[in-house]
C-alpha cells in the first residue's frame, strides 16, 4: 500500500494527494511535519514532505513524487503524451511553482508566523509574480482548464500553487493577482469543481482551522 507522508496544511503534500486520487491509487496518510529525525530522514533525506513511501522503497521532491505516479500508473496519464506537448505543460507549471508559489513564500513567515515583514521582500517579491503571472497569461489556454479541455498534472500543481499568494497579494499588495490574467480565475474554480479537488480541499480546510487554532 502507497503511504503518503505530509501534514494537509502543505499545498506541495496536496499536489501529491489530489494526483493520487485523480490516478485512482490507493493510499493512505501518515501525518508528518518536516524534520530532521533519523527516523524521518532515512526516508526524506532532507527532511521534507510530502514522502512517499511505494514497495521498492522511498520517495521525495514533489515533482519526482508526480512523475512516479504517472510512470507506476499511465492507463489514466495526467501530462500530453505527445513529447512536445508534455514540455509545455511542464513549462507552464513550474511558471506557477518557481515564480507565484516560490516567489510569494518569502512572506509566509510574516503571514501565518508572525515574523517581522521583509522590506526587501516587500520590495522585490510582487516584480517576480507579475512577470510570472505574464508568462502564465502567455503559456495557458484556459479552456477551461490550463493546458485547455483536458484536465492535468498543470492543474494539480497551479491550483496549489495558488492557495497561499493570493493572500499574499491580498496581504502584503493590496492585490488580486487573480485579476491580471484573463481566465485564471474561471480556470481556478472548474478545478476546484472537480470532486477530488474537494475531498483535498475538505482536509486542508480542517487541518488549517486547526493549525491556526494552535
Amino acid at each position: 500500500m502507497i503511504k503518503l507522508y505530509g501534514f494537509r496544511v502543505s499545498n506541495y503534500y496536496n499536489m501529491v494527494k489530489f494526483a493520487l486520487l485523480e490516478k485512482g491509487m490507493a493510499f493512505e496518510e501518515a501525518h508528518e511535519m518536516p524534520n530532521q529525525k533519523a527516523e524521518f530522514t532515512a526516508k526524506s533525506p532532507m527532511g521534507k514532505v510530502p514522502c512517499l513511501s511505494v514497495d521498492e522503497g522511498f520517495l521525495s521532491e514533489t515533482s519526482i513524487i508526480m512523475d512516479y505516479l504517472e510512470e507506476a500508473n499511465d492507463s489514466s496519464p495526467l501530462y500530453p503524451t505527445n513529447a512536445f506537448e508534455r514540455a509545455k505543460a511542464r513549462e507552464l507549471l513550474r511558471c506557477c511553482e518557481m515564480y507565484i508559489e516560490l516567489a510569494a513564500r518569502r512572506h509566509y513567515g510574516h503571514l501565518f508566523f508572525g515574523e517581522d515583514i521583509d522590506e526587501n521582500a516587500v520590495a522585490e517579491v510582487r516584480p517576480v509574480m507579475e512577470k510570472g503571472l505574464r508568462a502564465i497569461s502567455q503559456l495557458a489556454n484556459f479552456g477551461p482548464y490550463f493546458t485547455g479541455s483536458k484536465f492535468s498534472y498543470v492543474d494539480i500543481i497551479a491550483y496549489h500553487c495558488f492557495t497561499y499568494p493570493v493572500n499574499v497579494g491580498q496581504a502584503i499588495y493590496e492585490w488580486d493577482i487573480l485579476a491580471e490574467v484573463p481566465g485564471l480565475k474561471e480556470s481556478l474554480a472548474a478545478i476546484a469543481a472537480r470532486e477530488h479537488c474537494q475531498t483535498v480541499d475538505a482536509g486542508w480546510q480542517a487541518a488549517l482551522t486547526e493549525f491556526q487554532g494552535n
